[in-house]
């Protein structure tokens, strides 16, 4: 008998509309919110270590049992809605709301692919960098997209980034999320005597692109808080993509990035 339910659950799953959810960052300490349209029907995480409560048919709240917990995977179903995606311990999310009430249908409109930027009094240090010429080059190339740092400088505060991406496909490169870990590299015979270092870091403003389109070259500036690290360091940063299984990082050495200029 158990057989046939969950033979008719899953037909019933397989039946509905998948929908592709950003990842979501979670925290331990506080509480992040998902809101969809219709009432929640099914809510799966693929590991204990993560906990999900829906409120009111239409809100899932989601948080960490601990700190540092692996990504897992995240399925909810809203009415006959499949939403599938991934959910990640971090310390600081820059954000704690997502609302799904009405999806991103237009990935592929003009909408999408305008460059979205958060409001914060660095911005005008960005633009800035537009017109600057470049003073680095610390390049990754994997699945046909071409990622190189190409400026960095620091001011008192802050440390910024730009980066060219070349999408040398023929399929466009849905942006999800961009990640920044600052990372230590332990000499070997302290591997595994000492716990990896790291910090991650959330930008406080950005100029980025929805998406890249095949044969494209998009511009990406960042601004991070300034953080000190050894020289044997480095930032590392992982492009996601959102509708597909394309994953670029970028290792940035802290030398390059702790004897910029001063922008």
């Amino acid at each position: 008998m158990k057989a046939i339910i969950t033979l008719f659950l899953l037909g019933n799953l397989l039946a509905t509309q998948a929908q592709k959810l950003d990842t979501i960052s979670v925290t331990s300490e506080g509480t992040t919110y998902l809101i969809f349209d219709e009432p929640i029907s099914l809510v799966n995480l693929g590991t204990k270590a993560y906990i999900g409560k829906v409120e009111k048919d239409r809100m899932l709240f989601l948080k960490a049992l601990s700190p540092n917990t692996e990504p897992t995977t995240l399925l909810v179903q809203a009415g006959s809605t499949l939403f599938t995606g991934y959910v990640r311990y971090v310390k600081k999310p820059s954000r704690s709301f997502y609302d799904y009430r009405i999806m991103d249908e237009s990935s592929s409109s003009p909408a999408a692919r305008s460059v979205v930027s958060l409001v914060a009094p660095t911005t005008s240090k960005l633009v800035k960098m537009k017109t600057g010429k470049p003073n680095v080059s610390v390049r990754e190339v994997k699945d046909g997209i071409d990622v190189e740092c190409i400026q960095v400088f620091n001011d008192t505060q802050r440390t910024y980034l730009k980066l060219a991406v070349k999408n040398t496909t023929t399929i466009a490169y849905v942006l999800d999320l961009v990640t920044f870990t600052y990372k230590e590299r332990l000499p070997r015979r302290l591997r595994n005597k000492v716990a990896p270092q790291y910090e991650e870091m959330t930008p406080d403003d950005r100029i980025e692109p929805a998406r890249i389109e095949a044969g494209r070259i998009e511009y990406f500036y960042y601004s991070l808080p300034l953080y000190s690290t050894t020289e044997s360091g480095y930032l590392e940063m992982i492009l996601r993509e959102k509708v597909g299984a394309r994953v670029i990082t970028l290792e940035i050495p802290a030398k390059k990035i702790m004897t910029a200029s001063l922008l």
